[in-house]
């Protein structure tokens, strides 16, 4: 097979490409095998016809075609890997001749190849991402959210404050109309938790036990009911007791409780170690996100939108692969997640524009250092892939040369080592949470 590189404007080459007669007549052979096995001809067993029968129950120009797929698909795909082509988008073939058995085939394929921009420079990178150790804030925290679960209520004889638990009846209406619901009986209510708008809790808060209060506010736009936005809400409440939340103390007693463990000290030592390996499962991705983020914005360089637009549609699949492979529809995943398709794709668009810019920074790392991809790293990642797979490695190298995607797991290396230096070469500083 022979090929051709031709620079054009923009980014765009032009393959003119010539496939030897052999190759044409093999995929010609192959093209009436495969649609003679489909075939019911009678006084032929299946796949047995000749190829002049055949013709005339499907036309020659049918086999031809399916023929003439194989070979463009095929000679692109090893054009772009024997050359080490790194592009982007669909080839645009234009209008395609007949191949004819006996006879080299010639086409042309113009594509974009993807843009090699360069860094504003590699110097002083550094990040600063949260610590992977807990605090000991953290871990108040941690305990005061237990503390607060065990937590008891006592009647009280005084005002409600912020904080409290009242129980309540109320009747209520919006724009001086009844709803549905809108007699509440006694109903034990949470000051301080924003179950309300502030209006309500306001009215509350100093009110005695067999008091009464009025709320009115306009309902805001974080109602669960979009019919009410905007409207007067007034709510007439009655107050029949009031309830202080009681912590329990911060003793061997409560560490019993939450965990069975036999002092406080050693609860808080577990939620420590608990903590600590949490943070430290997701401290080193949340490390490559703040470095890549930093180099990425080092890039110079418009990225074109089709390249985003076509990240963005090969994650959509795997995005709707993954679902299917959990046995779970889009409906399902809508209605568990709140989040609509529009929103869906929304993100993976800005998801793709992220991993495009990261990819092209890296690319653009390999470069500025004079790294190379060897022949000894190719052969390296095919038997890695092979093995992970269990699949023969030859085999596979031939498929990716085929697919044209030998030059795709090239820049998978180039990645690779782009961010193993990276990694070595920005500081990083962690920082306690505020």
């Amino acid at each position: 097979m022979q090929t051709t590189v031709e620079h054009l404007d923009e980014g765009r080459i032009r393959l003119t490409v010539t496939v030897p007669a052999a190759d044409v007549d093999r995929e010609v052979a192959a093209a009436y095998a495969r649609i003679g096995a489909k075939l019911r001809i009678p006084g032929f067993r299946p796949g047995k016809a000749p190829h002049p029968v055949i013709d005339t129950h499907v036309g020659r120009e049918t086999v031809l075609a399916e023929a003439q797929e194989e070979v463009v698909s095929e000679a692109y795909g090893r054009a772009i890997s024997e050359n080490d082509l790194r592009t982007y988008g669909q080839p645009d073939v234009g209008e395609l001749e007949m191949i004819e058995p006996g006879s080299d085939y010639t086409f042309t394929a113009e594509v974009n190849l993807r843009p090699e921009f360069t860094l504003t420079g590699l110097e002083d990178l550094a990040v600063s991402v949260p610590s992977q150790r807990s605090s000991d804030r953290e871990i108040d925290a941690q305990i005061g959210y237990m503390r607060d679960r065990f937590a008891r209520l006592e009647p009280v004889e005084r005002p409600v404050e912020s904080g409290d638990y009242a129980l309540i009846s109320f009747v209520g209406t919006v724009d001086g109309e009844e709803y549905e619901g809108n007699h509440v009986d006694k109903y034990l209510y949470e000051l301080g938790r924003g179950l309300m708008p502030p209006e309500f809790d306001e009215a509350l808060t100093g009110v005695e036990p067999g008091g009464s209060a009025v709320a009115e506010f306009v309902v805001p736009d974080t109602s669960s009911n979009d019919e009410f936005v905007g409207k007067t809400a007034r709510f007439e409440i009655e107050v029949h007791e009031v309830k202080s939340k009681i912590l329990p103390p911060l003793d061997d007693e409560f560490a019993a409780s939450v965990g069975g463990f036999d002092t406080y000290e050693e609860y808080r030592a577990d939620v420590r170690e608990k903590l600590d390996s949490a943070k430290a499962t997701g401290h080193a991705h949340r490390v490559e996100t703040e470095v890549l983020g930093a180099l990425t914005e080092r890039l110079e360089g418009e990225v074109p939108e089709e390249m985003v637009e076509s990240r963005a549609a090969s994650m959509t699949r795997e995005f709707f692969e993954n679902l299917e492979s959990r046995g779970i529809s889009l409906q399902q995943y809508v209605e568990a997640t709140g989040a609509q398709p529009d929103q869906i794709q929304a993100d993976l668009k800005e998801q793709a524009a992220v991993r495009v810019r990261e990819e092209l920074a890296l690319e653009a790392l390999f470069r500025a250092k004079g790294f190379e991809v060897t022949d000894a790293d190719v052969e390296e990642a095919i038997a890695s892939i092979a093995g992970h797979e269990g699949e023969d490695a030859e085999q596979l190298r031939e498929s990716l040369g085929t697919s044209g995607t030998l030059p795709i797991l090239r820049e998978q290396i180039m990645h690779r080592k782009a961010v193993e230096w990276l990694m070595e070469n920005t500081v990083v500083t962690e920082e306690d949470p505020s």
